[in-house]
């Protein structure tokens, strides 16, 4: 998101699209909850991926959504990029409630993902790094926001996972916009913020309404969409390499969950138990300590990835690289738990 002409401190404005967005989501979550349970848009269980005890009602993404879209209409001076993000995410969104709603073949899934990324690079969203050239940074772009946007959908087996570790992340991204000056992008993540934390507190254990793909779609586009705006090599000419560490828990069960269904045959687009979350459960965690872990990950993994902006190139290679190494030794370690029922 490039930066504008402030209309007030970026702080002041931050915190006004944090709480009007907190407020928001307090008020339409329940809203949301109790119209998807009367039209019977629910997640029931089903003894296998979904355990919960009884049905838990979808469109918490509406409620986030919305929450998330009002102060930036306040707060934001709308620009080209501005309105780009705003319109793609609303593709995402429509896309995830009709999948909510009826369910879509995942195909179909992608060709949506497809155009909302297509009208990002209309808007002036890409990828832009400097020792590659520009088609690279346009395939680096379609692959950035398809690996982001089913990122966050993976990681969203459990109650509070998604959101809280979407919480990480936006703060993560909004230091970034802060330290750059983009006031814009600052605020977008304040609002997202916001909006989390009131959907987090009808989303924790025991659920009272889930994201759904509306809502795990949306958090993944939008933030993998805020991300491309960041100013990243101000200092550190390798300092694009950051969003992945900021990302690195929604990277890495995209990763992880990949290898492990194509080591056994499996098509990497049909559901199963390989998510990390829920081999962190099965092994002795409760729903509650999995995400807590997931978020200390999270954190951990962004603030190296902060500090390694101000780096020296090379080293900044090992405090990318020691992330790289926790994570392949995390994966085999998950790998080895007996997810058998």
């Amino acid at each position: 998101m490039p930066s504008s002409a402030p209309l007030a401190h970026p702080l002041a404005a931050g915190g006004a699209a944090l709480f009007v967005s907190l407020m928001l989501a307090l008020y339409l979550t329940p809203l949301f909850r109790d119209s998807a349970r009367r039209m019977g848009i629910v997640d029931r269980p089903d003894g296998a991926l979904k355990v919960q005890e009884k049905a838990v009602p979808y469109f918490g993404g509406l409620a986030v959504f919305l929450a998330t879209l009002l102060p930036g209409a306040i707060f934001v001076q709308f620009s080209d990029t501005v309105i780009g993000l705003l319109l793609a995410s609303s593709i995402i969104i429509l896309l995830g409630v009709i999948d909510d709603i009826c369910g879509l073949s995942p195909h179909i899934k992608l060709l949506g993902q497809v155009i909302a990324i297509f009208l990002l690079l209309k808007s002036g969203i890409r990828i832009r790094i400097e020792q590659f050239p520009p088609m690279a940074d346009i395939a680096l772009t379609f692959l950035w926001m398809i690996v982001m946007t089913n990122g966050f959908n993976l990681i969203d087996v459990m109650d509070g996972l998604s959101g809280s570790v979407a919480c990480v992340s936006a703060v993560a991204i909004g230091w970034v916009f802060l330290a750059g000056g983009n006031r814009i992008g600052f605020v977008l993540c304040a609002a997202l913020l916001g909006s989390l934390l009131g959907f987090l507190r009808f989303n924790r254990p025991p659920a009272q309404i889930y994201l759904g793909d509306t809502g795990s779609l949306f958090l993944g586009f939008f933030l993998g969409g805020l991300a491309i705006g960041g100013d990243y090599t101000a200092h550190n000419p390798l300092g694009w390499l950051t969003p992945l560490a900021l990302f690195a828990v929604p990277l890495f069960e995209i990763a992880f969950v990949s290898w492990l269904r194509i080591r056994r045959g499996a098509s990497i687009l049909v559901g199963s138990r390989d998510h990390f979350g829920l081999r962190l459960r099965r092994w002795r965690l409760t729903t509650g300590q999995t995400v807590l872990v997931s978020c200390l990950a999270a954190a951990v993994s962004s603030l190296i990835g902060l500090a390694a902006m101000h780096m020296t190139a090379p080293v900044s290679l090992l405090a990318y690289g020691s992330i790289a190494l926790l994570l392949v030794v995390a994966a085999l370690w998950l790998k080895a738990i007996d997810m058998a029922l």
